[in-house]
This record gives C-alpha cells, sequence and structure tokens, in this order.
C-alpha cells in the first residue's frame, strides 16, 4: 500500500480524539464552574462538536449546563439562548428548556434533586429578569418530578450531587 493511501485511510481516524477531546474533563468542569469564558464559546464549541457526540455524552454537557446556572447563571443563559436560536436541531437540544428542566432529576437521588432545585432557584431569583424564563421552566420541571414522585412513579438516581 502507497503511502498517500494509507495516509487517506487514516485522516479520518485523527480526527476522533478532537472529538473525544471536545468533550474532555477540562470542558466540563469549566461549563459546571460557570467559567466566563467557555460559556461564551459554548454556542460555537457545540455547533462544531454536536454531531460527532453520544447520549452519554449529550447528557453530560447538559448536566454540566445546568450546574452553570448555580454559579454564573446570566452568561449561561445567555448561551442556551444563543443554542434555541441556532438553525441546528441537534444544537437545540442543549439550549434553555434542557438546561432549566432539572438536568440532576434522573441520574441523582432524591435529596440531591432536590438540593440542586433549591440551589438553582436561589441563583435564578439573585440573576433576576434575564432568569426569569429559566426559573419557570425549573418550577413546572420540579412541580411534575414532585407529582410522579408523590404517585410513586418517580425512579430516583444513585449520583450524589454535592454543591
Amino acid at each position: 500500500m502507497n503511502k498517500l493511501r494509507l495516509l487517506a485511510l487514516l485522516l479520518p481516524l485523527a480526527t476522533l480524539p478532537i472529538c473525544a477531546h471536545a468533550v474532555s474533563k477540562a470542558l466540563i468542569a469549566d461549563i459546571q464552574n460557570g467559567n466566563a469564558q467557555t460559556l461564551q464559546q459554548l454556542p460555537t464549541t457545540i455547533k462544531r462538536i454536536t454531531s460527532a457526540l453520544n447520549d452519554e455524552q449529550s447528557a453530560e454537557l447538559i448536566e454540566a449546563i445546568g450546574f452553570a446556572l448555580l454559579k454564573n447563571p446570566v452568561p449561561t443563559l445567555r448561551a442556551t439562548d444563543a443554542m434555541d436560536k441556532d438553525d441546528d436541531l441537534l444544537v437545540q437540544r442543549f439550549g434553555t428548556g434542557a438546561a432549566c428542566a432539572l438536568p440532576v432529576d434522573m441520574n441523582y437521588t432524591r435529596n440531591s434533586t432536590l438540593l440542586y432545585y433549591k440551589l438553582a432557584s436561589e441563583s435564578l431569583i439573585r440573576a433576576g429578569a434575564p432568569a426569569l424564563e429559566c426559573l419557570s421552566i425549573m418550577q413546572e420541571s420540579m412541580e411534575e418530578v414532585k407529582s410522579e414522585d408523590d404517585r410513586g412513579n418517580m425512579k430516583w438516581g444513585v449520583k450524589i450531587f454535592t454543591p
């Protein structure tokens, strides 16, 4: 096999680590911690990597965006709003609806979900007018979760949320 043909076969594989690296622990940590620069670039980052994400990576990103609401809600909501307005449906799935609809409820314990909700609500209230839509989405989501829990239909996860 000649070198050009080998290079042509291997070149697509060279991009795989870039996609995997794009959802690195560092990126997740920066989002969760509300890093302003990361949040500002988030819509562009998501647009670049979204087609390569699997379900687990997508869920991890949505959860990280939800955690960013605790530390830096207004820039987080600017990012989700930009993703809401994107033409690409794969980008829109990381928008306000996903970030504000209790991204921790399915994988976390009941107490962890309640703690996250309390802290996120407080953060959104402090953020004021730019966070009202998100707060409303979160409150509606929590009402649904509580209703399911009251009926005994809520299946809680095992992960523990520690702020």
